[in-house]
């Protein structure tokens, strides 16, 4: 037989630490292996020189492995094939003489691999099941984000909306304000401090007549506007400036063509905030227009609603 040779420190490649995440069962079969790796005796090219301590480039050369790949089998991190687990025992074995000094048995190494395979392999599964869970988590948190997005574009478009009504309603107001205010102002002055008395009909001045009929007529168009196009609020508007700005002819005249109309809660409503808001005077005067005008209802419901404001 040929001489042998060492080669420094036997087998120091074989003490390595184990992986961090090697399992027992790992852990024993990176110890079988590496019994197996200190019986193997190399060659050298020129078959001369026997190394009993090579090292583990020289290892994983004669066992056709990778250097990095050997070292992985040795501390745990890799469970090695199983043809490249029957490599090691048959070379280890065949170095040394027979399996009796090896300290395991082929079928119990291939047996501890096949045990650290079904672990591997039940570790993957483990990991397969937390990936589609965290898969489905985030599918989950995808459509709960698109939910929030959209529920937050349909309120901006909604906050969007209510403030082009704002918009509307604040330039209504001002209109209506605009046009309850402009009919005193384009009174004449002795108009506006006159308090003439009802008179009969066929009396009265023709002009102010037709004025009074003009505006009330102004009114009801648009209070019924209003009405029809479902702004209550701005009909109330309407009416409370119009008691503010209208004379007694011109509210009963207002009154008598809602009522001819069919516009009856108008007249109604109408009458109610008149009585509430004008002196007694304007009320007893307009009274007297709305009885000369044959609404004598009105008439009784503005007596009455001014007797209980009291």
């Amino acid at each position: 037989m040929a001489a042998r040779s060492n080669s420094g420190e036997p087998f120091a490649w074989t003490e390595k630490d184990f992986h961090d995440g090697a399992s027992p069962v790992r852990q024993q079969l990176a110890v079988a292996l590496r019994q197996l790796c200190r019986h193997l005796a190399i060659k050298s090219s020129g078959g001369g020189t026997v190394f009993t301590r090579p090292t583990q480039a020289q290892a994983a050369k004669y066992l056709h492995v990778s250097e990095s790949s050997l070292t992985r089998y040795l501390t745990g991190q890799y469970v090695p094939p199983e043809k490249a687990a029957a490599l090691i025992f048959d070379t280890a074995c065949r170095d040394a003489g027979g399996e009796q000094g090896l300290g395991v048995t082929r079928k119990q190494l291939l047996e501890l691999r096949a045990l650290a395979e079904q672990e591997r392999c039940a570790n993957c599964a483990r990991h397969r099941d937390d990936a589609r869970a965290a898969r489905r988590e985030l599918e989950a948190s995808l459509e709960e984000r698109k939910r929030l997005v959209k529920e937050a574009e349909d309120q901006s478009a909604e906050l969007r909306a209510l403030r082009r009504r704002y918009s509307a309603l604040r330039r209504e107001t001002l209109r209506i304000r605009r046009d309850t205010e402009a009919g005193p102002r384009n009174r004449r002055p002795e108009a506006l401090t006159a308090t003439p008395l009802p008179v009969p009909q066929q009396n009265r001045d023709r002009q102010r007549s037709m004025k009074d009929a003009s505006a009330a007529q102004r009114i009801r168009r648009r209070a019924e506007e209003l009405a029809g196009g479902g702004q209550p609020d701005l009909v109330l508007a309407l009416l409370r400036h119009t008691v503010e700005a209208c004379t007694s002819q011109e509210m009963a005249l207002l009154v008598a063509l809602l009522r001819s109309r069919g516009q009856d809660e108008l007249a109604g409503n109408f009458v109610h905030i008149y009585a509430r808001d004008r002196s007694d005077r304007d009320v007893l005067r307009a009274a007297l227009v709305l009885h000369e005008q044959d609404v004598v209802a009105d008439a009784e419901a503005l007596l009455r609603a001014a007797a209980a404001r009291e």
